[in-house]
């Protein structure tokens, strides 16, 4: 499951929010595929997605993409928007 129910959504809030997450991890496989070869940091990722998407909504998707095999979190890092290194992530090949 990619969306985590955690505020208990019901009806059709809950529907809202599945296909929404859905639409974001594509929209993130598509920024990798789109940049073959290139690995990138949660806010690397969101430059390209846009900044209409939470951080966090970002880095849940990378998550379980990762976890779905789509992705797989490489050992570089690169510094991050508030001062703190980062992984990046690439395609799995």
């Amino acid at each position: 499951m990619s969306y985590y129910n955690t505020n208990n959504e019901t009806g059709e809030t809950l529907s809202t929010s599945r296909k929404r997450v859905n639409v974001q991890e594509k929209a993130i496989v598509a920024v990798f595929n789109g940049r073959p070869g290139r690995k990138m940091t949660p806010f690397d990722v969101q430059d390209d997605v846009g900044h209409h998407v939470p951080i966090t909504s970002i880095r849940r998707a990378i998550t379980n993409l990762t976890q779905k095999g789509i992705l797989t979190k490489s050992e570089v890092t690169k510094m991050g928007r508030h001062g703190k290194m980062n992984y990046c992530w690439e395609l799995v090949r």
